[in-house]
């Protein structure tokens, strides 16, 4: 099988179609943006890197797929505990790895755009808080709410529920500011409109936030609209 990036590919092409690519770049110190005409080859060679290395990694990353829906979670069962396995492995493990990443590139476009795109300054803080908050909160569900929902399915018991409902309204409603803080970028870029003549990284910035976006709105679905609405129904039957 023909792998999916080769050696003779130029890096800004690549991460033109596979965002995802960026943080390989970034990870081993190439330039896709002012160094985007060099191909994967010459990037490794200028940096002295394993280049079988580089590709195999670049491949694993732009083929992989992530699955956005686990639709056979209510057949299990354990199934909040798959749901919530989904959950970690798909969404909070992304915005682990990628929400560090994303604040390089905005505030690189900030620090170099920002004078004669001021919106750019307000993305900046925007993003730094939807940062800060959504690493707090994630780590929240998995160290509070996920085992005691956890502990509640494989006991049957309703001590570890109680703990879980007591969490629910705190975190609905970091789901409802994480959800303004993303109406607020998407409000302050004008949609994500790129100005005439963006630079590659800016055009990459813009394109990986809206991404950040799409992923957070099937996250919260996921947990909003299926993890919390059982919880509830679990516990009012249980009384």
């Amino acid at each position: 099988m023909t792998p999916t990036i080769q050696r003779n590919q130029l890096v800004g092409d690549i991460v033109s179609v596979y965002s995802q690519a960026s943080n390989v770049f970034k990870s081993y110190g190439i330039d896709f943006c002012c160094g985007g005409q060099r191909t994967v080859a010459e990037a490794a060679a200028k940096r002295k890197l394993n280049e079988a290395e580089l590709l195999a990694r670049l491949n694993q990353v732009c083929t992989e797929a992530r699955p956005t829906w686990p639709l056979d979670w209510q057949q299990d069962d354990r199934k909040l505990a798959k749901l919530m396995a989904h959950i970690t492995r798909n969404h909070h493990d992304f915005l682990r790895d990628e929400l560090p990443v994303l604040r390089d590139f905005v505030d690189k476009v900030a620090r170099v755009h920002g004078d004669d795109h001021p919106e750019l300054l307000p993305l900046q803080r925007l993003y730094h808080q939807l940062t800060e908050e959504l690493l707090a909160h994630i780590d929240k569900e998995e160290q509070l709410l996920f085992p005691a929902i956890q502990s509640a399915e494989a006991e049957g018991t309703g001590q570890a529920l109680k703990l879980a409902i007591e969490l629910l309204s705190a975190l609905e409603a970091e789901h409802d500011g994480a959800g303004e803080l993303l109406r607020r970028m998407r409000e302050v870029t004008r949609d994500y409109t790129l100005p005439a003549g963006a630079c590659r990284t800016y055009t990459l910035a813009f394109r990986k936030l809206e991404e950040l976006e799409a992923d957070m709105f099937t996250h919260i679905h996921l947990e909003n609209n299926l993890l919390f609405p059982q919880i509830t129904r679990w516990h009012a039957v249980m009384g």
